[in-house]
């Protein structure tokens, strides 16, 4: 069993007198000399969350990776949730999955940037991340645009890491643009658009994971493929000022009828877009009887009530 750093086990430490219950940390299997980001095995025991690196390539570079992810959820940094539903059960599932492909990279130019600035982006470490990379992808075909997608959505993530990895990753760069021009290219410009270095606190995560969602979208019809339309169908955690928690909902948020269905009650959804950037804040369910009346007092009522009382996440904004 490997055996974690001492910066590693600290912020496990770190993460345990917030998180409400214990996480603990441990590694299982052998090192592939690969690296994915599905070598990390969760499970709940009851109070207690069970953090298990599946794979001991990079042990304490993956164990860190999630415990930021963490630290950072546990201290108001937005989050994506999934309250909708299409009407195909493997729709729903794939595009739950191809969100969070979008949403990690955002996460990750924190997370890598405190990687970096802990020596964990080791030449090892890069090699086994391209490795992944390589694994995971076939080479682009001109006109052939059936892995376009899950190309971009991986190659995003490389370009965050390799921004951050403290050396010249100018060779792997040269072997991208050898084996995937095209979308190398439009992960580069939907990185741009991020603009990494602005991406340090709540506000400016959830602005960059709207900003990764509506460019991956225009990517798509350029491609003349499906768009996610992930404003409407992923929920993110709202980051709100003060005073926008006082004004009242029809202020703050636009509502309207879903496409998609409730995923717990498989019935018709609203969901609370808001009007600044039009995402996606939360869903809700009306009431069924006088909805009329309903729906009157709900635009009248203030911000922070509704989000209280239906005990919706939220974050203020400093």
């Amino acid at each position: 069993m490997a055996i974690f750093s001492a910066d590693t086990v600290k912020l496990l430490e770190q993460v345990n007198q917030t998180y409400p219950g214990t996480v603990i940390l441990r590694t299982a299997g052998n090192a592939s000399g690969v690296i994915r980001h599905d070598q990390i095995k969760t499970d709940m025991l009851g109070t207690r969350l069970m953090i298990e690196i599946t794979d001991t390539t990079a042990p304490d570079f993956m164990a860190t990776d999630e415990l930021l992810h963490m630290m950072l959820t546990l201290h108001g940094y937005p989050q994506i949730f999934f309250q909708l539903e299409a009407p195909e059960p493997e729709l729903t599932e794939q595009l739950m999955v191809m969100a969070t492909y979008l949403y990690q990279p955002v996460m990750h130019a924190i997370i890598y940037r405190e990687q970096a600035s802990h020596g964990l982006l080791t030449r090892d470490v890069a090699e086994a991340y391209v490795q992944g990379v390589r694994n995971t992808l076939t080479s682009e075909v001109a006109g052939d645009k059936q892995e376009a997608a899950l190309r971009l959505l991986t190659l995003l993530d490389a370009k965050v890491f390799l921004r951050n990895y403290p050396d010249s990753s100018a060779e792997w760069e040269a072997e991208f643009v050898q084996e995937f021009p095209e979308a190398w290219q439009a992960a580069g410009l939907l990185v741009d658009q991020l603009v990494l270095d602005s991406i340090k606190d709540p506000a400016s995560v959830h602005r960059a994971i709207v900003t990764a969602f509506k460019g991956f979208d225009a990517q798509m019809l350029m491609w003349e493929l499906p768009e996610l339309f992930n404003a409407e169908f992923t929920t993110v955690t709202p980051v709100l000022s003060e005073r926008q928690l006082r004004l009242t909902v029809n202020q703050v948020f636009e509502v309207k009828h879903a496409d998609f269905k409730n995923r717990t009650t498989n019935g018709d959804a609203y969901i609370a877009l808001a009007k600044n950037d039009g995402q996606n804040s939360f869903v809700i369910t009306p009431s069924q009887e006088n909805q009329a009346n309903w729906f009157k007092e709900f635009y009248q009522t203030p911000v922070q009530d509704i989000l209280d009382a239906m005990k919706l996440p939220y974050t203020v904004r400093d």
